[in-house]
């Protein structure tokens, strides 16, 4: 079974840049930061195409520049931004399905059940087993909306130290552990009934900022219940307190999210059968959100790349019942 990758690499006033540039062109090692994402997608199996949204000039330009080949061994589709991410991957999805009579419902509905693998451009130390390994767990007899979350622990390898830089991450708290959004999203786009709530939060997802907490609370207080509400109030006072290194204080608002709960609240939010798949490979957590994370990401880069080998060649031999080395 293959699946088509839509690659989001839009530019709006929503999305942040870094060091004043594209985040899909910024460069790592001589390389765009949207190439690894790419050749990471054209070694996977379980890719069928691959459709870019973003700034289709600069990113045609760009990747003939890169030399990438359009037509094998993935067969890549550039297409032009629209407004906001939700509109890009919804024109994306449309895209990747057969020619069809003016895109009406009825002629859409035959294709309810295609599910798209979602990917950002801004994680290049993204990795092929990754992808691979993610697609393999998702449970799409049972979920149309799987994203992939890794925990703390998989992230602490790349922490700042005393003797070399990191990149300490903001995580979502949950009771059972604390989880690093890792970018990976299988979804079924026909199948979410109130895409436009993923907008909304798209919108105001960098909830370190005290603002952007409140104006998503006051969103989604609309279009929750009570108990649903109390489970973001949970997310976002841990958040506050693990920032302010107040760790017992975290440890109580924790305790209001479990995940099975939380997962049940997003579903009601968006009206499709949502569920989280853990993943202990973190290549695809490690976004660029700013100009330090960047600047990191430039100096450790060829590390931390030959850490995710080892931790993918790993994981490779515990399928195959062999010994780790």
């Amino acid at each position: 079974m293959k699946y088509d990758a839509i690659l989001v690499a839009g530019e709006n006033k929503y999305s942040y840049h870094v060091c004043n540039q594209y985040k899909a062109l910024l460069k790592l090692n001589d390389q765009y930061c949207i190439q690894y994402v790419i050749e990471a997608l054209q070694a996977a199996s379980t890719i069928g195409d691959i459709y870019i949204v973003g700034h289709k000039k600069r990113l045609v330009s760009a990747l003939k520049d890169a030399r990438i080949d359009f037509k094998q061994p993935k067969k890549i589709h550039i297409l032009e931004q629209k407004s906001n991410l939700l509109e890009n991957v919804w024109y994306a999805f449309l895209q990747s399905l057969p020619p069809l009579n003016d895109r009406n419902d009825a002629d859409i509905a035959a294709f309810v059940n295609k599910a798209v693998l979602v990917v950002p451009c801004d994680s290049p130390l993204i990795t092929t087993h990754e992808v691979e390994h993610f697609i393999a767990n998702c449970d799409l007899d049972r979920y149309d909306y799987i994203l992939g979350l890794t925990p703390e622990k998989s992230m602490q390898y790349f922490y700042p130290t005393t003797h070399r830089p990191g990149i300490k991450m903001a995580y979502l708290h949950m009771r059972e552990k604390n989880y690093r959004i890792n970018n990976l999203h299988m979804v079924r786009p026909a199948r979410v009934e109130h895409r436009i709530h993923i907008n909304k939060m798209y919108e105001y997802r960098y909830q370190k900022q005290v603002f952007n907490m409140i104006l998503l609370a006051i969103y989604l207080l609309r279009f929750q219940k009570l108990k649903n509400f109390s489970l973001l109030l949970g997310l976002q006072f841990s958040l506050m307190s693990a920032k302010l290194n107040l760790p017992r204080i975290t440890a109580i608002f924790k305790r209001w999210v479990p995940k099975k709960e939380l997962e049940k609240a997003i579903s009601h939010i968006l009206n499709t059968r949502f569920a989280s798949q853990e993943i202990q490979l973190p290549g695809a957590a490690l976004d660029i959100d700013n100009d330090e994370n960047y600047e990191t990401l430039k100096s450790e880069f060829k590390r931390w790349r030959l850490y995710l080998d080892d931790l993918n060649n790993n994981s490779k031999r515990i399928v195959r019942g062999l010994p780790q080395g």
